[in-house]
């Protein structure tokens, strides 16, 4: 018998978006920046096609696709082909992918059948109301209950057991579900079922154009007497052989639907009206009012509690970049950073010395928000006590990487520039460690300086070279990072380097940065549609 894989599933957490679950099918499931990837995820430090999960024989095999910033299991550059185990991350620049690959609990999980199968009820949800349940005094009863019991606020966690322990006391069905669409629309993520008979561990599965009615069409749908269906009692859509009736009822917020509400009754004569489809609507709709009440009152919370902490944490950060030096004779410098979120990644730094040479740095650090903020301060902490010896800027550089090799996690990664001005001569000696090339304005035009050393954090007997170029009066030297570079226009375009600069040999620092800011604004028409943290560092020798 052919071997396949255990049923799986990932979940992908970002800070681009909220966290959700891929099921794996037996395919290979592509991962990368590309949009026909199987999860695309626009992450700048993912390749096009990034990394994929494949299934070989009874396992799922993770494969890096030769990325150019590499994949990590549990810590580790994968080199190989790697079989992977429950409880596995997988980490793609600043993308966390968790791999579970266990039999499924069927209280949590609720099966898709490529099977077809017809409803016997079908309503529109918008008919539901037509009928008001006030004719059935038993009806309004339950919805009135249910209604009450719900008012109390209780966490997301436990609210789908507790409306579907509710659906089961007031219905009496043989089971019942509530389960959350995925991002597909065509499977499921969150999941609760109960059961009369602790005994059954049944599996329950949906047919995909079941689905697809309640989804698309928007209708509470019923099956009834199934077995008298020769047709439908072979299907495999129905969940189980000897079912009676079915009753499907999507959750609806606004006008989409986000959810489904299920409830059968087995090996029973109990006939099914479409007074007990209206029913489920209306418990369904009860049940969505209410998980979508929960939800934003407990993301109001968190993020409440978010604002706080990043309110902190961008304060702390704003005292950490320096003011740039002001009292230099023939030198004007700028040091700015505009962040995409509270809490850059970006940094820069200038440290003046008593010999009178000047060193100036700016970096990427990989990843946004608090985690990033704060590998920001311990860089700029090592590049202050290194940079008190005076030492060239390679072995400078070499001291920072040993330092961040030894503390960044195994996925994380700096890009550096960093340079040092000799104030009597005009000589900058400076080594790029994997950063966006910088600019150099002199008289005949801009250069862009694109020799380039490996980035910070990866390797710890890196080996940096020492460069040099004169800056003359009037030159400037324009390092920034990929926030300008890579600031998309409406029709997706990066802005590169063609930044407007030719005609502006002999300006100072101040308007240069200027007009930098001006032309990423004016690239991506607002400072709101930019998507990465914008820093700019300027060293200009008076003309």
């Amino acid at each position: 018998m052919e071997s396949v894989p255990p049923r799986a599933e990932v979940t992908v957490y970002s800070p681009l978006f909220s966290p959700f679950r891929h099921t794996l099918d037996g395919s290979a499931v592509s991962i990368g920046r590309a949009s026909d990837c199987s999860i695309p995820i626009k992450d700048r430090y993912l390749s096009r096609k990034h990394a994929e999960i494949i299934a070989v024989g009874a396992a799922w095999v993770l494969k890096d696709l030769g990325s150019a910033n590499g994949t990590y299991l549990n810590g580790t550059r994968v080199e190989r082909d790697e079989a992977l185990k429950p409880g596995d991350r997988i980490r793609l620049g600043d993308t966390e992918i968790v791999f579970e690959a266990t039999e499924r609990n069927t209280d949590r999980f609720i099966a898709v059948a490529e099977s077809k199968a017809s409803a016997t009820i079908a309503i529109p949800v918008h008919e539901i109301t037509d009928r008001p349940e006030a004719v059935d005094i038993a009806r309004l009863q339950t919805l009135t209950l249910l209604a009450r019991e719900l008012i109390e606020d209780r966490p997301m966690d436990e609210l789908f057991g507790f409306i579907v322990e509710r659906v089961m006391e007031h219905l009496h069905p043989s089971r019942a579900a509530i389960a959350l669409l995925a991002s597909d629309g065509k499977s499921f993520t969150k999941v609760e079922v109960r059961r009369q008979d602790k005994n059954d561990s049944s599996e329950l599965t949906i047919s995909h154009t079941l689905l697809a009615d309640i989804v698309e069409e928007k209708k509470a749908l019923a099956f009834m007497d199934i077995s008298a269906d020769d047709k439908l009692s072979r299907a495999q859509s129905i969940i189980m052989q000897g079912i009676h009736s079915i009753l499907c009822a999507p959750l609806m917020i606004g006008n989409a639907v986000v959810g489904v509400l299920y409830v059968d009754y087995l090996f029973t004569q109990r006939s099914i009206t479409e007074d007990d489809v209206r029913l489920v609507a209306q418990i369904g709709r009860f049940a969505a009012i209410k998980l979508e009440t929960t939800r934003l009152r407990e993301d109001a919370i968190q993020k409440r509690i978010m604002d706080e902490e990043l309110k902190t944490a961008s304060n702390i950060q704003r005292r950490l970049l320096p003011a740039a030096p002001s009292a230099i004779a023939g030198y004007t410098f700028v040091g700015r950073n505009q962040p995409s979120r509270v809490v850059s990644g970006d940094y820069y730094d200038f440290a003046v010395r008593p010999n009178g040479k000047v060193y100036f740095v700016i970096g990427d650090v990989s990843g946004k928000g608090v985690t990033a903020g704060i590998m920001m301060a311990g860089l700029q902490v090592a590049f202050r006590i290194f940079s008190k010896t005076d030492p060239d800027p390679a072995t400078l550089v070499t001291q920072l990487n040993l330092a961040l090799k030894e503390n960044l996690p195994q996925s994380k990664f700096v890009t550096l520039f960093l340079g040092r001005l000799d104030t009597t001569t005009g000589v900058i000696e400076y080594v790029n460690a994997g950063h966006t090339p910088p600019l150099w304005l002199h008289k005949r035009g801009v250069t862009e300086l694109t020799e380039s050393d490996l980035l910070l954090g990866v390797v710890t007997r890196a080996e940096f070279v020492n460069r040099k170029l004169q800056l003359d009066a009037g030159d400037s030297l324009i390092l920034f990072t990929d926030g300008v570079s890579e600031a998309r226009n409406a029709a997706d375009a990066d802005l590169g380097s063609n930044l407007p600069l030719g005609s502006m040999h002999g300006a100072s620092a101040e308007l240069i940065a200027r007009a930098v800011n001006e032309a990423v604004i004016a690239h991506v028409g607002a400072a709101e549609n930019l998507e990465d943290d914008v820093t700019v560092v300027i060293v200009s020798r008076s003309a």
